[in-house]
Parts: structure tokens; sequence; C-alpha cells
């Protein structure tokens, strides 16, 4: 089983379980670490550690989802994780998370599903203009 572990800025990873659980429903294996700016790196560092162990035995892999990339959360998975199984993947979104939980156990290797993963993810980010949108419903109705 991969284990995906969301590492964020305040409740950025509940908040990124809870929503994706509505669309998913509840998930073995998903967890966040939330970080406050009065948390330490060590004591980060042990909270992930906690958690990677608890999850070892049934884990082949574990994916560490973080908000962003260069932040306090990607530093921490970064001093921990060294000698894990683990990848981490910046600028988590919904969309990728979704993905990733749809497809986890499927047949692709964790490499191929972290790969269809991201396209998934760049491919869903747009700009939407409503005036655009619109346009042809307010001509029909002039």
């Amino acid at each position: 089983m991969l284990g995906i572990l969301i590492c964020g800025h305040g409740r950025f990873g509940e908040g990124l379980i809870e929503a994706s659980e509505m669309l998913c429903g509840p998930q073995p294996y998903l967890q966040a670490l939330n970080i406050d700016l009065s948390d330490d790196l060590e004591l980060c560092r042990q909270r992930l550690g906690t958690q990677i162990e608890a999850w070892q035995p049934d884990t082949d892999e574990i994916l560490c989802l973080c908000d962003m990339q260069g932040g306090f959360p990607m530093e921490v998975c970064l001093v921990q994780l060294p000698d894990q199984k683990v990848k981490i993947i910046t600028e988590a979104t919904l969309t990728l998370l979704t993905y990733l939980l749809v497809h986890r156990n499927g047949s692709q290797s964790v490499q191929q599903l972290v790969n269809n993963a991201l396209l998934e993810a760049k491919e869903a980010i747009h700009v939407i203009d409503p005036q655009i949108l619109f346009a042809d419903q307010r001509g029909e109705e002039s």
C-alpha cells in the first residue's frame, strides 16, 4: 500500500484531506502533518518519524505532499526522510491528491502514478473569465 502524508503550513493538510474524502470517501494511510509557526524542526521531525514508523509494516512507499516548494514543511520532510522510501511532491492540490487516491492501488508503479498525477494536476489549472464564458448567453438575451 502507498501511504500519503500531507505536510503543510497550518491546517492545510487537514483541509485537503477533508475535501478529498468528500470526493473519494474515507482513506487508509492518508494523514496530515500540520506545522504551526511555533513548531521547531526537531518536534516536526519527530512527529513525521512517528507517523512513518506507524505505517512501516503496511506501506511499501510513502508520498509526502507539501504545500509549497522551499517552505518549512518541505524542509521537515527533506531532513527526516533521506533514508526512507519516500518521494516528496510540492504544490499539492485537491486534483493531485484525488488522482493519487483513486489510482494508488492500480497496476502502475509509484513513479508512473506520480507522473500521471502531476500531468492531471497541471492540466486541471485554468483561468476562467466569466465575461467570456457567458458572452454567448448575453448575446442571445439581447
